[in-house]
C-alpha cells in the first residue's frame, strides 16, 4: 500500500504574515498603515519600493485583506469569517486584484485595468489593484493609466509595488504616497528563523541561523529559501558547519587564527594559512573582503558604544571581545587600509594570489614597536646586504639598521667627482672634517639615480656616484639642497620624461596643455636647471598653472629633488608672410606657365 506523501510548501509561503504584527523588520510602514486605516485617512494610490524579499506584496495584501473586512475589530485583525475575509482565504476574492506588470505591460493590458476599475464592488466597499513589478510598464502603458490613478473612483485603491524606484515616471511618483522598505537586520532574520525552526521541530544552532541571516543580505525571502535548502541537507538538526559546508562560506576560525599569526609576527603561517584556505576551493577575493570584515568587526568590539554594531551571533560575539582586547587598534586601522588597496587592484592584477600574500607579509610586520616586526627584517638584512650595498626595504619606509653581528663586507663604491657642464660653473666638493669611519652597520642609503639592484651589481664601480636618499618637495614649493655632490642630468632621459608628460595630459583631454609641452623640446640650462620657451600669452597662463605639478614630477623621474625649471617667453622676430600651397604654386606659375598646363592636364588639387 503506498502512503500519499505530504504537501511540501516551502516555508516563505507556508509562514508568510497575515497580519501587520507580523511583518518582520519594517515596523514603520506597518505602524503609518495601521494609524491610517484606525483615522480613515488611507490614500487612493500607494506606492512600495525596496530590495527583493522585504515583504512590499505581503503588505500589499494585508493591507487589501485589511480594509475588506466587514467585522474588523479595534486591533486590527481581519475576523475571517466574512465573506470577503473567506474568499481572500480561499484565493479567490472579487475585491482585491493582483496584476504581473512584468508579463501585462502594453496599453491594451492597462485598458483592461481601466474598465474593471469602473464596475463597483459586489462583496465589500473596496476595491484593491495590487500592481507588482510596476517599473517594467512602458511609458505609453504609464501615460495611460495616469489620469486613472490620478482621480480614480472612491471604491478604488491601487497599490504599485517595484524594487527599482528610479526607473518610475515622476508624475507616477507624485500621484502616490511613497512607503521605502528596508532591508531587514540579521538580527530580526535570525529570530525569525529561530521561531520557525522552533515550529518545524529542528534543532538549529545560533551561530548557523546567523550565518543564513548574512547570506541573505537583508531578504527574508532568500533566508527562508536557504533554510530550506539546508534542512533538506542537513535534517532535523542544523549545525553551523553544515551552513559553512553547503553555502561555500569561510569559517570565522580561518579569520581567527590568521588575525593571531599576525599578531605573532609569524609570516610563514599567515601564507600557509592562507594556502589552506585556497586549497579548500575559496577564491582569494573572497577571502580578501572576508578578512576586512573581520577586521572590522574587531574595531567595532574594541569600543563597548560600537558593540551593537556587531551582527554575530552571542557566542561568537565573546571570542570577538576577546581577540579585539589583543589586537592595537593600529594594526586594525592599517591592515583595513592595506586590505583595501588589494580589494581594487585584484581584479586588475596579473598576480593576484601574489598580490594577496605580500599584503599578508606586510600586515604581519605592521605590530610595531614588538619583537616581530624588528626580528623579521633582522633576519631579511643580511641576505639583502649580500646581494647589494645599497638596498630600500620593500616592506617599511623606515630606515632599517643592519644586524649587530658582523657581516661580509660589501661590494667596494668608488665615489667620482662631479664635471659639471661646459654652461655652468663647476661644483666644489668640500673634503670631509674627519677621516671616514671602518665600514659598519649604517641606515640603508640609496644609490643616485632610479636603478634596480641587478642593474647596480653589473655597473662597474666607477659609474656610481653615492649621495643621501633625496628629500622629495612637494609640487610648488622650494626645491631642497641637500647636501652632497650634483649630478649631471642625463638630456636623453628628460626628454623622454617630458614626452611622457605630455601624453599623459593629452590622454586626460588636455590637448591645449599638450601642444604647448610639444611645441619646443626642454632645454639643460645648468646643473640642476631646465629651461623651457614659450612664445605667446596662451602657453603663459598654461605653463603658469602647470608648473608646480609637472616639476614635482620632473624631480621623481630624474631623481633630483633640487631640480628647478625656467619658463622663458620669446619675442617672435620672424613676421614674414606664410604662403599658402595655392600661393606658391602662384608665384611659380608666374615664373614659369608651363605650371598652368600641367595642373590642368592632371587635372591637380592644390588645396
Amino acid at each position: 500500500m503506498v502512503i500519499p506523501m505530504e504537501r511540501f510548501v516551502v516555508s516563505a509561503r507556508k509562514y508568510r504574515p497575515a497580519l501587520f504584527d507580523t511583518v518582520v523588520g519594517q515596523e514603520a510602514v506597518t505602524g503609518t498603515l495601521k494609524n491610517a486605516i484606525k483615522n480613515d485617512h488611507l490614500a487612493q494610490a500607494f506606492l512600495f519600493t525596496g530590495p527583493r524579499g522585504v515583504g512590499k506584496t505581503t503588505c500589499a495584501r494585508i493591507l487589501a485583506r485589511t480594509i475588506n473586512c466587514e467585522n474588523l475589530g479595534p486591533d486590527l485583525v481581519p475576523c475571517g469569517t466574512c465573506a470577503p475575509c473567506r474568499t481572500f482565504d480561499e484565493g479567490h476574492s472579487l475585491n482585491i486584484f493582483e496584476l504581473d506588470a512584468a508579463s501585462n505591460n502594453s496599453v491594451d493590458d492597462i485598458r483592461n485595468l481601466i474598465l474593471q476599475v469602473q464596475i463597483a464592488p459586489q462583496v465589500g466597499t473596496k476595491k484593491v489593484y495590487i500592481i507588482d513589478e510596476v517599473h517594467m510598464l512602458s511609458s505609453a502603458a504609464f501615460n495611460a493609466f495616469l489620469k486613472t490613478l490620478e482621480e480614480p473612483p472612491s471604491y478604488a485603491i491601487f497599490i504599485l509595488a517595484t524594487t527599482e524606484k528610479h526607473k518610475i515616471l515622476p508624475t507616477i511618483l507624485s500621484r502616490c504616497q511613497v512607503f521605502d522598505f528596508r532591508r531587514i537586520t540579521v538580527g530580526d532574520i535570525a529570530k525569525h528563523l529561530a521561531g520557525i525552526a522552533q515550529k518545524e521541530g529542528i534543532e538549529a544552532e545560533p551561530q548557523a541561523l546567523h550565518t543564513i541571516a548574512q547570506k541573505a543580505d537583508g531578504g527574508l525571502r532568500d533566508a527562508l529559501s536557504i533554510f530550506d535548502q539546508l534542512v533538506s541537507f542537513a535534517g532535523h538538526r542544523l549545525t553551523y558547519q553544515d551552513v559553512v559546508k553547503n553555502l561555500n562560506v569561510l569559517d570565522h576560525e580561518h579569520y581567527f587564527s590568521l588575525t593571531d599569526q599576525l599578531l605573532q609576527g609569524n609570516t610563514a603561517g599567515a601564507l600557509v594559512e592562507f594556502n589552506t584556505i585556497l586549497f579548500q576551493g575559496f577564491d582569494g577575493h573572497l577571502f580578501v573582503t572576508g578578512l576586512a570584515r573581520h577586521f572590522r568587526d574587531l574595531l567595532v568590539s574594541q569600543d563597548p558604544r560600537t558593540i551593537p554594531l556587531l551582527e554575530v551571533s552571542e557566542d561568537l560575539g565573546v571570542r570577538y571581545a576577546q581577540q579585539a582586547q589583543a589586537v592595537p587598534r593600529d594594526l586594525l586601522v592599517k591592515g583595513l587600509e592595506r586590505l583595501g588597496q588589494v580589494d581594487t587592484q585584484y581584479k586588475n592584477s596579473k598576480e593576484p594570489r601574489l598580490l594577496v600574500e605580500l599584503a599578508l607579509i606586510q600586515l604581519s610586520r605592521l605590530h610595531a614597536g614588538d619583537g616581530g616586526h624588528t626580528a623579521a627584517l633582522a633576519e631579511a638584512a643580511p641576505e639583502a646586504q649580500k646581494k647589494s650595498p645599497d638596498v630600500t626595504s620593500a616592506a617599511s619606509p623606515d630606515v632599517v639598521p643592519g644586524p649587530a653581528a658582523p657581516v661580509p663586507a660589501p661590494p667596494a663604491v668608488v665615489p667620482v667627482a662631479y664635471e659639471a657642464p661646459p654652461v655652468a660653473a663647476p661644483v666644489a666638493s668640500a673634503p670631509p672634517p674627519h677621516p671616514a669611519p671602518a665600514p659598519s652597520p649604517a641606515p640603508v642609503r640609496r644609490l643616485a639615480g632610479n636603478v634596480s639592484i641587478k642593474q647596480t651589481l653589473e655597473r662597474p664601480a666607477e659609474s656610481l656616484v653615492a649621495e643621501p636618499a633625496p628629500l622629495m618637495d612637494a609640487p610648488g614649493t622650494e626645491p631642497a639642497t641637500p647636501d652632497g655632490p650634483v649630478r649631471a642630468l642625463n638630456l636623453a632621459l628628460l626628454l623622454k620624461t617630458w614626452k611622457d608628460y605630455a601624453l599623459a595630459r593629452k590622454r586626460e583631454g588636455k590637448n591645449s596643455l599638450h601642444a604647448t609641452l610639444t611645441a619646443h623640446e626642454p632645454m639643460i640650462a645648468g646643473p640642476r636647471t631646465i629651461s623651457f620657451s614659450i612664445v605667446n600669452a596662451v602657453q603663459e597662463n598654461y605653463m603658469r598653472e602647470e608648473k608646480p605639478t609637472l616639476l614635482g614630477h620632473l624631480r621623481r623621474e630624474l631623481g633630483d629633488p633640487g631640480l628647478d625649471l625656467n619658463v622663458v617667453k620669446e619675442e617672435i622676430t620672424d613676421l614674414r608672410p606664410r604662403y599658402t600651397p595655392k600661393d606658391k604654386f602662384a608665384i611659380l606659375a608666374e615664373k614659369n606657365p608651363a605650371l598652368l598646363g600641367l595642373r590642368d592636364a592632371l587635372d591637380l588639387d592644390l588645396g
